[in-house]
């Protein structure tokens, strides 16, 4: 096997591999990850044998760290694999990666994220055991929260007696492309509330969802006389969707408007899909848990599936 530092060039190959990995998702395709290559400085890979690609390797490398990260920008990363790759070759992939990036970069560390579970389309923790082999240590672990779209858990009594709530008040869900009203909720929540920013801005998550129509859309909730009141991004996989920015105005939670849009989606994909995940709950690489946050994710049937990450020294 052979490693080659990706480049521009190989694009489309990249992106072709991804879209057929048995654990790659549209987040880990160069169109994604390269809207703030800005921000990063890339050093993927790409893992290949007789001119055939077995794996690639998102990441990025921090200098003033010695570290190497998979990657940064995404919120999972770790190597992506075909069907036809074996636990032999991850294993000797693993040995060629941490070999390059030693002598290329005098590396001291490498931090991975695997991919979770839920996003496979085959079994795929090769790397988990590799890992294992390379005297990984756990460093994170962040707790998201999963409805089985397929095998829902009933809904608690809070949440049965906001959506009750939010369909008396004549509030309703719509799939919406206006982004600049949403943005400005958006903005005025975290801003109020938490004293934030969103990572992302409204230019870019346009430019996000123009390049990718049918994975990336935005609901709305509005109350009875019009007025957008919550809403929410929704990334949509092969098995999952995937909630981003969830946002309600002081309006919408008394009136139960969050409650009502995630009823809404749950019914929109359970013919289609198997997990509705509403993402992390905790902070502090996991040693922090947000009880209500994960309390009303909690009410709607869902449960746990983590995040983790590992660092691996070299």
């Amino acid at each position: 096997m052979t490693l080659t530092p990706y480049n521009k060039e190989r694009e489309a190959e990249w992106n072709e591999f991804v879209a057929h990995s048995k654990n790659g998702t549209f987040m880990l395709d160069r169109r994604y990850m390269d809207y703030h290559r800005d921000r990063f400085e890339d050093c993927s890979l790409m893992i290949e044998d007789k001119e055939r690609i077995f794996a690639v390797f998102p990441a990025n490398l921090k200098r003033d760290e010695g570290c190497v990260y998979s990657h940064q920008g995404l919120t999972y990363g770790g190597l992506v694999m075909s069907d036809e790759i074996d636990t032999t070759r991850v294993l000797e992939a693993f040995e060629l990666i941490c070999d390059y990036y030693r002598q290329a970069f005098g590396a001291k560390h490498i931090i991975y994220k695997p991919i979770p579970f839920i996003y496979w389309r085959q079994p795929s923790e090769e790397d988990e055991y590799a890992l294992w082999r390379n005297n990984a240590q756990q460093i994170a672990c962040g707790l998201s929260t999963c409805v089985n779209l397929k095998q829902p858990i009933t809904y608690n009594y809070s949440r049965r007696h906001a959506l009750r709530k939010a369909q008396k008040q004549g509030v309703r869900v719509e799939r919406t492309d206006s982004i600049e009203e949403y943005w400005q909720i958006l903005n005025e929540v975290l801003h109020k509330r938490h004293n934030l920013t969103p990572v992302h801005t409204a230019d870019e998550m346009k430019l996000l969802k123009d390049r990718f129509p049918e994975n990336i859309r935005l609901y709305a909730v509005r109350d009875n006389e019009g007025k957008m009141i919550a809403g929410s991004y929704v990334y949509i996989y092969n098995n999952v969707v995937h909630t981003q920015y969830m946002t309600a105005t002081d309006e919408a939670r008394q009136c139960g408007a969050l409650d009502l849009l995630i009823d809404y989606m749950i019914k929109e994909f359970a013919p289609t899909h198997q997990w509705l995940d509403f993402g992390i709950s905790t902070e502090d690489n996991g040693h922090w848990l947000n009880e209500g946050l994960i309390y009303q994710k909690e009410g709607f049937g869902g449960r746990g599936v983590c995040y983790n990450q590992y660092e691996i020294r070299l």
